[in-house]
Protein backbone atom coordinates (compact mmCIF):
# COMPACT_ATOMS: atom_id res chain seq x y z
CA UNK A 1 0.00 0.00 0.00
CA UNK A 2 1.68 3.49 -0.99
CA UNK A 3 2.16 6.22 1.44
CA UNK A 4 -0.90 8.08 0.23
CA UNK A 5 -3.68 5.01 0.49
CA UNK A 6 -1.84 4.07 4.07
CA UNK A 7 -3.09 7.88 4.57
CA UNK A 8 -6.51 7.83 3.01
CA UNK A 9 -7.04 4.13 5.14
CA UNK A 10 -6.31 5.86 8.71
CA UNK A 11 -8.86 8.29 7.56
CA UNK A 12 -11.40 6.73 6.75
CA UNK A 13 -10.87 3.95 9.84
CA UNK A 14 -11.11 7.24 12.22
CA UNK A 15 -14.03 8.80 10.46
CA UNK A 16 -16.17 4.60 10.62
CA UNK A 17 -15.01 4.69 14.37
CA UNK A 18 -16.68 7.94 14.89
CA UNK A 19 -19.75 6.97 12.94
CA UNK A 20 -20.26 3.82 14.57
CA UNK A 21 -20.42 5.78 18.41
CA UNK A 22 -23.43 7.86 16.68
CA UNK A 23 -24.48 8.82 13.19
CA UNK A 24 -26.80 11.43 13.39
CA UNK A 25 -27.82 11.39 9.88
CA UNK A 26 -29.73 8.32 9.38
CA UNK A 27 -32.42 9.94 7.26
CA UNK A 28 -30.59 11.40 5.10
CA UNK A 29 -28.34 8.15 4.44
CA UNK A 30 -31.54 6.18 4.21
CA UNK A 31 -32.51 9.11 1.67
CA UNK A 32 -29.19 8.13 -0.30
CA UNK A 33 -29.71 4.47 -0.63
CA UNK A 34 -32.94 5.02 -1.68
CA UNK A 35 -31.42 7.14 -4.57
CA UNK A 36 -28.57 4.43 -5.74
CA UNK A 37 -31.05 1.91 -5.65
CA UNK A 38 -33.46 3.65 -8.17
CA UNK A 39 -29.81 4.31 -10.18
CA UNK A 40 -28.99 0.28 -10.22
CA UNK A 41 -32.89 -0.61 -11.22
CA UNK A 42 -32.42 2.06 -13.96
CA UNK A 43 -29.16 1.63 -15.40
CA UNK A 44 -27.05 -1.50 -13.70
CA UNK A 45 -29.15 -4.03 -15.61
CA UNK A 46 -28.59 -6.66 -18.05
CA UNK A 47 -28.64 -5.31 -21.44
CA UNK A 48 -29.04 -6.02 -24.93
CA UNK A 49 -26.01 -7.31 -25.51
CA UNK A 50 -25.94 -9.48 -21.79
CA UNK A 51 -29.38 -11.03 -22.56
CA UNK A 52 -31.57 -11.39 -19.82
CA UNK A 53 -30.12 -14.06 -17.55
CA UNK A 54 -27.46 -11.18 -16.89
CA UNK A 55 -24.80 -12.97 -14.66
CA UNK A 56 -21.22 -11.83 -13.97
CA UNK A 57 -19.64 -10.61 -10.97
CA UNK A 58 -20.96 -6.99 -9.61
CA UNK A 59 -18.53 -4.92 -7.53
CA UNK A 60 -19.61 -2.09 -5.64
CA UNK A 61 -16.20 0.22 -4.14
CA UNK A 62 -16.70 1.37 -0.93
CA UNK A 63 -18.60 0.40 1.66
CA UNK A 64 -18.90 3.06 3.89
CA UNK A 65 -22.90 3.03 4.24
CA UNK A 66 -22.68 -0.17 4.94
CA UNK A 67 -20.44 0.09 7.45
CA UNK A 68 -22.31 2.83 9.50
CA UNK A 69 -26.00 2.47 8.93
CA UNK A 70 -28.28 -0.65 9.25
CA UNK A 71 -29.10 0.28 5.10
CA UNK A 72 -27.38 -1.80 2.36
CA UNK A 73 -27.14 -2.96 -1.43
CA UNK A 74 -25.94 -5.75 -1.80
CA UNK A 75 -29.40 -7.66 -2.37
CA UNK A 76 -29.28 -5.69 -5.38
CA UNK A 77 -25.67 -6.85 -6.38
CA UNK A 78 -26.62 -10.29 -7.29
CA UNK A 79 -25.61 -13.60 -6.37
CA UNK A 80 -21.84 -12.94 -7.06
CA UNK A 81 -21.52 -9.16 -5.59
CA UNK A 82 -19.15 -8.15 -3.95
CA UNK A 83 -17.41 -4.79 -2.37
CA UNK A 84 -14.14 -3.35 -1.59
CA UNK A 85 -13.16 -0.36 0.80
CA UNK A 86 -9.76 0.99 1.43
CA UNK A 87 -10.36 0.97 5.05
CA UNK A 88 -10.21 -2.19 7.23
CA UNK A 89 -11.84 -0.85 9.71
CA UNK A 90 -14.69 0.13 7.40
CA UNK A 91 -14.77 -3.39 5.32
CA UNK A 92 -14.79 -5.10 8.44
CA UNK A 93 -17.82 -3.22 10.14
CA UNK A 94 -19.49 -3.51 6.40
CA UNK A 95 -18.96 -7.57 7.08
CA UNK A 96 -20.63 -7.80 10.48
CA UNK A 97 -23.48 -5.40 10.01
CA UNK A 98 -24.76 -6.63 6.75
CA UNK A 99 -24.19 -10.44 7.43
CA UNK A 100 -26.82 -9.66 10.31
CA UNK A 101 -29.48 -8.74 7.70
CA UNK A 102 -28.51 -12.12 6.10
CA UNK A 103 -26.67 -10.16 2.78
CA UNK A 104 -23.42 -12.33 3.60
CA UNK A 105 -21.36 -10.25 1.45
CA UNK A 106 -17.58 -10.83 0.13
CA UNK A 107 -15.93 -7.94 0.70
CA UNK A 108 -12.13 -7.08 1.04
CA UNK A 109 -9.49 -4.52 1.45
CA UNK A 110 -8.51 -2.72 -1.69
CA UNK A 111 -7.13 0.29 -3.41
CA UNK A 112 -8.96 1.41 -6.23
CA UNK A 113 -5.80 2.64 -7.94
CA UNK A 114 -4.52 -1.31 -7.64
CA UNK A 115 -7.67 -3.18 -8.18
CA UNK A 116 -6.66 -7.13 -7.08
CA UNK A 117 -8.82 -8.28 -9.61
CA UNK A 118 -7.68 -10.07 -13.07
CA UNK A 119 -8.45 -8.25 -16.46
CA UNK A 120 -11.98 -8.30 -17.75
CA UNK A 121 -13.05 -10.20 -14.54
CA UNK A 122 -16.14 -7.85 -13.46
CA UNK A 123 -19.43 -7.46 -15.23
CA UNK A 124 -20.62 -4.41 -13.55
CA UNK A 125 -19.35 -1.94 -11.43
CA UNK A 126 -21.17 0.46 -8.84
CA UNK A 127 -19.30 3.72 -7.53
CA UNK A 128 -21.48 5.54 -5.77
CA UNK A 129 -18.67 8.85 -5.01
CA UNK A 130 -15.82 6.77 -4.28
CA UNK A 131 -14.13 8.32 -6.74
CA UNK A 132 -14.36 12.14 -5.67
CA UNK A 133 -11.98 11.44 -2.66
CA UNK A 134 -8.71 11.67 -4.14
CA UNK A 135 -6.69 14.85 -3.57
CA UNK A 136 -6.34 15.05 -7.45
CA UNK A 137 -7.91 14.01 -11.05
CA UNK A 138 -4.94 11.61 -11.76
CA UNK A 139 -5.82 9.72 -8.82
CA UNK A 140 -9.27 9.48 -10.34
CA UNK A 141 -7.79 9.03 -13.73
CA UNK A 142 -6.15 6.27 -12.10
CA UNK A 143 -9.11 4.67 -10.43
CA UNK A 144 -11.42 5.01 -13.82
CA UNK A 145 -9.09 3.38 -15.56
CA UNK A 146 -8.27 0.17 -12.86
CA UNK A 147 -12.21 -0.38 -13.22
CA UNK A 148 -12.12 0.21 -17.10
CA UNK A 149 -9.16 -3.05 -17.37
CA UNK A 150 -11.46 -5.25 -14.45
CA UNK A 151 -14.32 -4.76 -16.33
CA UNK A 152 -14.96 -7.25 -19.54
CA UNK A 153 -15.85 -6.08 -22.99
CA UNK A 154 -19.71 -4.34 -22.54
CA UNK A 155 -19.13 -4.51 -18.87
CA UNK A 156 -21.24 -1.67 -17.09
CA UNK A 157 -19.82 1.08 -15.32
CA UNK A 158 -22.54 3.63 -12.88
CA UNK A 159 -20.44 6.12 -11.29
CA UNK A 160 -21.51 9.37 -9.22
CA UNK A 161 -19.03 12.34 -8.66
CA UNK A 162 -19.78 15.33 -6.73
CA UNK A 163 -21.61 17.69 -9.06
CA UNK A 164 -19.37 21.17 -9.64
CA UNK A 165 -21.96 22.72 -11.57
CA UNK A 166 -24.07 22.63 -8.72
CA UNK A 167 -23.33 26.34 -7.07
CA UNK A 168 -23.36 25.00 -3.56
CA UNK A 169 -20.75 22.24 -4.10
CA UNK A 170 -19.06 24.77 -6.14
CA UNK A 171 -18.94 26.79 -3.42
CA UNK A 172 -18.36 23.88 -1.22
CA UNK A 173 -15.31 23.07 -2.70
CA UNK A 174 -13.77 26.44 -2.16
CA UNK A 175 -14.64 26.89 1.78
CA UNK A 176 -11.93 25.22 4.20
CA UNK A 177 -13.13 21.79 5.29
CA UNK A 178 -12.49 22.73 8.73
CA UNK A 179 -15.19 25.11 8.51
CA UNK A 180 -17.21 22.71 7.05
CA UNK A 181 -16.21 20.21 9.50
CA UNK A 182 -17.07 22.11 12.08
CA UNK A 183 -20.99 22.66 11.53
CA UNK A 184 -21.07 19.09 10.73
CA UNK A 185 -21.97 19.58 7.28
CA UNK A 186 -18.64 17.84 5.34
CA UNK A 187 -17.72 15.01 8.60
CA UNK A 188 -14.94 13.75 6.01
CA UNK A 189 -12.47 14.80 3.58
CA UNK A 190 -13.61 15.49 0.02
CA UNK A 191 -11.34 15.72 -2.84
CA UNK A 192 -11.30 16.56 -6.46
CA UNK A 193 -14.52 15.98 -8.84
CA UNK A 194 -15.09 15.35 -12.70
CA UNK A 195 -17.25 17.83 -14.55
CA UNK A 196 -19.15 17.20 -17.34
CA UNK A 197 -16.48 18.06 -20.14
CA UNK A 198 -13.74 15.65 -17.69
CA UNK A 199 -16.33 12.58 -17.72
CA UNK A 200 -16.87 12.82 -21.57
CA UNK A 201 -12.83 13.21 -22.28
CA UNK A 202 -11.48 10.88 -19.55
CA UNK A 203 -13.72 8.02 -20.44
CA UNK A 204 -13.76 7.87 -23.99
CA UNK A 205 -10.27 7.81 -23.57
CA UNK A 206 -10.21 4.89 -21.39
CA UNK A 207 -12.86 2.87 -23.78
CA UNK A 208 -15.80 3.31 -21.60
CA UNK A 209 -18.51 4.98 -23.74
CA UNK A 210 -21.34 7.20 -21.76
CA UNK A 211 -24.70 6.34 -22.67
CA UNK A 212 -26.69 7.94 -19.90
CA UNK A 213 -25.40 10.99 -17.88
CA UNK A 214 -27.88 12.70 -15.29
CA UNK A 215 -27.92 14.26 -11.78
CA UNK A 216 -29.43 12.85 -8.62
CA UNK A 217 -29.82 13.72 -5.15
CA UNK A 218 -32.08 17.37 -5.86
CA UNK A 219 -32.76 17.86 -2.19
CA UNK A 220 -31.28 21.12 -0.72
CA UNK A 221 -28.59 18.98 1.21
CA UNK A 222 -27.51 21.47 4.16
CA UNK A 223 -31.15 22.27 5.19
CA UNK A 224 -32.15 18.09 4.67
CA UNK A 225 -29.38 16.83 6.61
CA UNK A 226 -30.22 19.75 9.69
CA UNK A 227 -33.44 19.23 9.73
CA UNK A 228 -33.29 14.92 9.45
CA UNK A 229 -30.74 15.71 12.77
CA UNK A 230 -32.94 17.91 14.36
CA UNK A 231 -35.95 15.39 14.20
CA UNK A 232 -33.63 12.35 14.70
CA UNK A 233 -32.29 13.89 18.50
CA UNK A 234 -36.02 14.59 18.96
CA UNK A 235 -37.14 11.08 18.30
CA UNK A 236 -39.65 12.20 15.94
CA UNK A 237 -40.02 8.71 14.34
CA UNK A 238 -43.54 9.57 12.73
CA UNK A 239 -42.03 12.62 11.01
CA UNK A 240 -38.57 11.03 9.72
CA UNK A 241 -40.94 8.92 7.50
CA UNK A 242 -42.62 11.96 6.50
CA UNK A 243 -39.43 13.85 6.44
CA UNK A 244 -37.84 11.11 3.60
CA UNK A 245 -40.97 11.00 1.16
CA UNK A 246 -40.35 14.89 1.20
CA UNK A 247 -36.69 14.16 0.32
CA UNK A 248 -37.94 11.71 -2.35
CA UNK A 249 -40.05 14.14 -3.76
CA UNK A 250 -37.41 16.76 -4.72
CA UNK A 251 -35.99 14.23 -7.30
CA UNK A 252 -38.77 15.05 -9.75
CA UNK A 253 -36.27 17.84 -10.56
CA UNK A 254 -34.18 15.17 -12.11
CA UNK A 255 -36.54 15.52 -15.11
CA UNK A 256 -35.78 19.14 -15.23
CA UNK A 257 -33.92 20.97 -18.10
CA UNK A 258 -31.99 22.68 -14.64
CA UNK A 259 -31.01 19.18 -13.19
CA UNK A 260 -26.76 19.59 -13.15
CA UNK A 261 -27.66 22.69 -10.89
CA UNK A 262 -29.82 21.02 -8.73
CA UNK A 263 -28.85 17.62 -8.25
CA UNK A 264 -25.75 17.21 -5.62
CA UNK A 265 -24.33 14.40 -7.64
CA UNK A 266 -23.33 13.72 -11.40
CA UNK A 267 -24.43 10.39 -12.46
CA UNK A 268 -22.88 8.28 -15.44
CA UNK A 269 -23.63 4.93 -16.65
CA UNK A 270 -20.95 3.80 -19.58
CA UNK A 271 -19.94 0.74 -20.85
CA UNK A 272 -16.75 -0.86 -22.08
CA UNK A 273 -16.19 -0.98 -25.58
CA UNK A 274 -16.01 -4.41 -26.76
CA UNK A 275 -12.57 -6.19 -28.16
Amino acid sequence: MTPSARSGATHWDRVAADFGLHDPTLTWRAYMQAVYRDLMQRWLVPDEHRGAAGGGVTLKTDLFEEAVTLHHLFDALGPEGLGVDLSATVVRAAAQRTTKFGACPRVLVADLRELPFATASLHRVLSGSSLDHFERKTDIAIALGEIARCLDPLGCLVVTFDNPHNPIVWLRNRLPLRWLSRIGLVPYFVGATYSRDDIAREFAALGLRVTALSAVAHVPRAPAIWLAILCERLGQRAVLAWLLRVFRAWDVLEASPMRFRTGYYLAVRAVKVGT
